[in-house]
């Protein structure tokens, strides 16, 4: 029993150093991943206003030329009746195509800031993707490996031990098996003995009965 105490303190001591070092190990891995989920949702969640923005830029352009498209025609529409009111529709379209023209390169280069964090965003979600893997086969690795070493650092002497146990163990079955064995067969025998016994008493009564008839004669 003492041995067996020694190999269950040999075991739960190893497990116990395992789990001390997963949590160790883990904790810090596990901290700089979450915190770089914490730094990706931040960036995908200013990502969506960057596209936002984006979207409300290219519709107030489409807005702005069509204000300029408007003025134009307005100004082809009056420009022989009232020369006056025509150049000022053309000093609105003017004013509406600048605007749209200005806004539209501010657009290009927003564009092209919104297809860069895009970029970055999908290089840090597939690298976070890269960490999570590298830490669940690192800590399977792990696992094993000092399972392992657990089992292997248990003294060859206790393995003996344990074998004896075993041997012990299979030496008691066997002898309760032969025992069962044994009854069974002494039971047979006493039936076969029962059976005798009654056929030899009928053969001793029919050859009294001949007797007796001979001497009747």
């Amino acid at each position: 029993m003492n041995s067996l105490r020694r190999i269950t303190a040999s075991i739960m001591s190893s497990v116990e150093g395992i789990v001390g070092k997963l949590e160790n190990h883990e904790a810090l891995v596990t901290a700089a991943i979450r915190e770089a989920e914490h730094s990706s949702g931040k960036a995908k969640a200013r990502l969506g206003r960057v596209q936002k923005d984006g979207v409300d830029m290219r519709k107030r352009v489409e807005e702005l030329r069509e204000q300029a498209a408007l003025w134009e025609e307005r100004a082809k529409r009056v420009a022989t009746q009232d020369e006056t009111k025509a150049l000022e529709c053309l000093k609105r379209r003017q004013h509406y195509a600048s605007q749209a023209k200005s806004l539209e390169e501010q657009a290009a280069h927003h564009a092209k800031l919104e297809r860069q964090l895009n970029t970055d965003l999908v290089t840090v979600n597939e690298k976070l993707n890269s960490l999570r893997q590298q830490r669940n086969i690192l800590r399977t690795r792990e696992s094993r490996a000092e399972a392992l070493r657990a089992v292997n650092s248990i003294e060859s002497s206790t393995i003996g031990e344990i074998d004896d146990i075993f041997d012990r163990w299979e030496a008691r079955i066997a002898a309760c098996e032969e025992h069962v064995d044994s009854a069974e067969s002494c039971q047979q025998d006493n039936l076969s003995i029962e059976f005798t016994s009654k056929e030899e008493e009928q053969e001793l009564r029919a050859v009294l009965a001949s007797l007796v008839t001979v001497k009747s004669q």
